[in-house]
């Protein structure tokens, strides 16, 4: 500070910091952040058509959105947690996120929760090798939220299937 003119201040910033628009979902008593631009379409689905879904073997579960078939399974399924669909008891219908990606997927989660604008934080290169998470956020209340990177970990999901058709092949 110099007295009469002012005072100069520096600001630094890191690169690794961004802003972006996310979906905050819940499945089971977990909270994550799905970047508005992965996600194609939100519907919702009564509980009996997910139920029949279900009952299906995961390659012929499908869920047509825009005259496409797309492959359903629960978030808390593909993210491997112990949170299964909560249809039991539900009269509303149940919502599904039709994720953007080479793979048509429909995600079936527990409740949304709105969007909301997020600062991105990287989470270090622990994490580096996570396939499906790019990073976290932190909310006004003080928790930690994941923010997921749904293509990244449906093409995850894609390969392992592929490679394991391939060992039962062999």
């Amino acid at each position: 500070s110099i007295p009469g003119q002012g005072t100069e201040f520096q600001v630094r910033l890191p690169f690794t910091v961004s802003v972006n628009r996310a979906l905050m979902v819940r499945v089971g008593d977990d909270l994550y952040a799905v970047p508005l631009d992965s996600i194609q379409g939100i519907v919702r689905v009564s509980t009996s058509q997910l139920n029949v879904l279900y009952q299906q073997p995961l390659t012929e579960r499908t869920f047509e959105y825009g005259g496409e078939d797309h492959r359903l399974e629960s978030l808390g399924t593909m993210l491997g947690t112990e949170a299964q669909p909560k249809l039991v008891g539900q009269k509303m219908p149940t919502p599904v996120l039709v994720i953007k990606g080479e793979t048509p997927y429909a995600l079936q989660v527990d409740t949304l929760l709105g969007s909301r604008e997020i600062v991105v934080k990287t989470l270090g290169t622990q994490f580096s090798g996570v396939m499906g998470v790019s990073g976290g956020t932190i909310l006004g209340d003080g928790s930690v939220v994941i923010i997921l990177d749904l293509p990244a970990m449906i093409r995850s999901q894609n390969d392992i299937e592929y490679q394991q058709a391939m060992a039962l092949d062999a």
